[in-house]
């Protein structure tokens, strides 16, 4: 999770919140319970750090500029995340004496300690927290310990093996990281409003969406915003559909699951994709005129994992044909692999053809020609319900919408 140019110190943002909604340094002193000189000096290093007035000053009192609305709107969020977070806790029953007024659920602790804890959470290693940060381990310890006072509760429990987050800890990180993503985004924006746009977008990527709709969905938007970046996060549809929920990805693409594995994402069909059996153009079954199912009953296969929708799409297929489960030699997800036992093997494999389209297309790959209706499948894009992206990732969304279409 790494900062924007302009890099906004969460520490200020309460005091940000309180001046937009009541219009006045006074009335907001009072709400957040600080001195008025202490409010005017978060207004003017918020600003500072944006490099933006964020407010017109009135005699009638503070007036949010069109930056300042922006902002509003992603701090809004923010603190929506940390109201999420004080709730859950609250319902969980902690123990008696916790402070819900704690330093973090206002986002009061500086962004490298919130950071660090956010981090702890997932890493469970202070060391490895610190090397990822660029900061000491005794400072990711400071962090935790500025967590657990605040809060009154431990978030940690410490053992032989390492660091273990209790339930409440997890919530509280998962919520935490979900409002950085917030700050994220709103620095972002801020920048695009004063004319900078740049910023960057960050994708989950599955097998499907690889190939050919990001790579060109990239090369569409950065042609009308060169100054655009994408980072791609590859893993498990488990892995990134938890980082999607944690706010640490934009969104994902590529092959939709069922429903019940998206409970809590929302799913955008963009194009339709059906399974082939795919081998060495000098296959024995390549070379047949008109191969038929029956001649798949010995055949070898290299596959993915069982329980991958590829394996189990391919198997269910397969049993309707009455046709025995596949004899897989080799399991494995990596394409180059499988690229590699196709070519120099008599190994079959069930895949998306433009997965291995320039080998089709040069002949060294073929497609045996026995379709697979019942494996087709949507490709597209899962977000968090609930979120709101930001304009970079609407962008590169509206762009893989584009190359889907073609």
């Amino acid at each position: 999770m790494t900062a924007a140019p302009h890099a906004i110190n969460p520490k200020h943002l309460r005091a940000f919140l309180a001046v937009a909604q009541t219009g006045s340094v006074v009335r907001s002193s009072r709400m957040v319970r600080r001195v008025q000189s202490a409010v005017t000096r978060s207004i003017q290093e918020l600003e500072r750090e944006l490099g933006a007035l964020l407010f017109e000053r009135r005699p009638q009192g503070m007036l949010l500029t069109g930056l300042g609305r922006t902002l509003l709107h992603r701090v809004e969020r923010a603190f929506a995340e940390m109201e999420s977070a004080r709730q859950g806790i609250a319902a969980a029953g902690p123990p008696s004496g916790w402070n819900d007024h704690a330093p973090i659920l206002s986002l009061s602790l500086g962004r490298q300690r919130l950071l660090a804890f956010a981090e702890l959470v997932e890493q469970r290693h202070m060391g490895a927290v610190a090397d990822s940060l660029l900061i000491s381990q005794p400072a990711v310890s400071q962090a935790l310990r500025e967590v657990e006072l605040g809060l009154g509760i431990e978030v940690f429990i410490r053992s032989p093996a390492g660091l273990q987050p209790t339930p409440l800890g997890a919530l509280l990180a998962l919520h935490v990281r979900r409002a950085l993503a917030e700050i994220r985004a709103a620095e972002v924006e801020v920048g695009l409003l004063q004319g900078a746009m740049a910023g960057r977008v960050t994708v989950g990527t599955l097998s499907l969406g690889r190939t050919r709709l990001l790579p060109q969905a990239i090369i569409h938007m950065q042609e009308s915003h060169p100054n655009l970046t994408v980072s791609t996060v590859e893993g498990s549809f488990e892995h990134l559909a938890m980082r999607l929920r944690a706010g640490d990805i934009d969104f994902i693409l590529g092959a939709l699951r069922s429903p019940e594995h998206t409970i809590g994402l929302t799913r955008e069909t963009i194009a339709q994709d059906e399974l082939a059996i795919v081998t060495r153009a000098g296959h024995h079954l390549a070379q047949r005129p008109d191969p038929d199912f029956a001649a798949l009953a010995n055949a070898r296969w290299v596959l993915p994992q069982r329980g991958t929708p590829t394996r189990e799409l391919l198997e269910i297929a397969l049993q309707g044909r009455a046709l025995p489960t596949p004899q897989v030699a080799v399991e494995t997800t990596d394409l180059a692999i499988t690229r590699g036992l196709l070519l120099d093997s008599d190994l079959l494999t069930a895949v998306s053809p433009h997965l291995f389209q320039p080998e089709i297309d040069a002949g060294r790959l073929a497609i045996l020609p026995l379709d697979l209706p019942e494996t087709r499948r949507g490709i597209g894009i899962l977000q968090r319900a609930g979120g709101s992206p930001s304009l970079a990732a609407r962008l590169l969304m509206s762009s893989i919408r584009a190359i889907g279409r073609l």
